[in-house]
């Protein structure tokens, strides 16, 4: 291996490439230590346990469908086509655009901020820290517009 610094300041191997792999990315192949690739869409999971509640899609990707909410944290983002969908808590964080708590002690659900760059909506305004929802609330997400229905809450829980 003979290491060389190209003009930028990289290090490269120079046995391996002509030129500074960094600087010159038509150099890159599939065995080169630097790749280009797209992040793994996040895996889509349904909440374990009991239903605590639903999001509706109401205009938007996947209009009709439901996303089951669980006991605990549920964690919302979008699908490979861009419809909103409950990821796995193994999501990477960039993944994650909110999620949605209930907690069986206080018998009540919160909308949190997620950990991507993209956000959420409650009523217009960008979901910024933990906001109650009660029922009935709409959310955005993406281009897709949601309404939350509680099924736990008013007397009835887990």
């Amino acid at each position: 291996m003979k290491l060389t610094k190209c003009e930028q300041g990289h290090f490269f191997d120079a046995d391996k490439y002509p030129a500074c792999p960094y600087c010159n990315t038509d150099l890159q192949t599939e065995t080169a230590i630097v790749q280009t690739s797209e992040v793994p869409a996040a895996e889509l999971a349904a909440p374990d346990g009991p239903v605590a509640g639903w999001l509706v899609v109401l205009d938007g990707p996947a209009r009709g469908r439901d996303l089951r909410l669980g006991v605990g944290r549920s964690f919302l983002g979008l699908d490979a086509a861009g419809a909103p969908a409950t990821v796995s808590p193994d999501a990477p964080l960039g993944a994650r655009q909110a999620t949605v708590v209930y907690d069986p002690e206080a018998d009540a659900f919160t909308l949190l901020p997620g950990s991507s760059q993209d956000l959420c909506y409650l009523a217009g305004q960008a979901v910024l820290e933990a906001q109650p929802l009660t029922g009935g609330e709409e959310l955005k997400l993406g281009t897709a517009t949601l309404r939350f229905v509680p099924f736990c809450g008013g007397g009835f829980r887990w």
